[in-house]
């Protein structure tokens, strides 16, 4: 009987070291993935609508619009966009001297200047996505910035690139936060499931 037990408690004491190993790689892991994730889905999502803005283009050369039309056209197709299921990625449109161009939220700061515009923590917000966008290539800032509410500020991973024939800069991004909240919410299930498994192995 005491050879039996101490084969279980070694077998047991095993298996729960090999399962908690298991369980901090998945969550490591796990929120690696997610976090390229959702880098990768803010730049395809920005890809998407400097598409919108090539598709009109190519009619304003085509002739069946003017530039004028075009442009609005575009801006008025994106400010409609929106994506994942709960529909908050939204995008916004900055010209190359600063100017708000388009914004779903923020519609009463449209045509406004917002080279100045800082965060709680200094960034200089516009300036920054500017930086990131030299050189026709796309680029990723942190900065906190109000959620599709109109009112809650929270810190935000963003993505811009550069539509350069009519001088625009189209970002989206994701707020941080809620990218914490998903990654909490799934790792607890996963150490919920090996706690359960646990008790499990304990009992047989």
């Amino acid at each position: 009987i005491a050879l039996v037990l101490g084969t279980a408690v070694v077998l047991t004491l095993a298996s729960q070291y090999g399962l908690h190993s298991m369980s901090a790689m998945t969550d490591r892991y796990y929120n690696q993935a997610m976090d390229d994730g959702y880098r990768t889905e803010i730049k395809s999502e920005v890809q998407t609508a400097i598409a919108v803005c090539e598709t009109y283009y190519k009619q304003q050369q085509a002739g069946t619009l003017t530039e004028e039309q075009a442009k609005t056209a575009a801006k008025e197709t994106i400010r409609g966009m929106r994506y994942r299921d709960d529909g908050t990625g939204y995008f916004w449109i900055d010209a190359r001297d600063y100017t708000l161009v388009m914004h779903p939220v923020l519609t009463k700061k449209e045509g406004t200047n917002r080279k100045n515009l800082v965060d709680q923590n200094g960034v200089m917000i516009i300036q920054e996505i500017m930086k990131a966008t030299e050189g026709g290539q796309g680029g990723y800032n942190e900065f906190y910035f109000t959620k599709a509410d109109g009112v809650t500020v929270a810190p935000k991973l963003a993505y811009s690139a550069p539509f350069a024939p009519w001088g625009w800069v189209i970002t989206t991004g994701n707020y941080t936060d809620d990218m914490t909240a998903e990654m909490v919410a799934t790792v607890n299930a996963i150490d919920t499931s090996a706690h359960q498994t646990t008790i499990l192995q304990l009992v047989l």
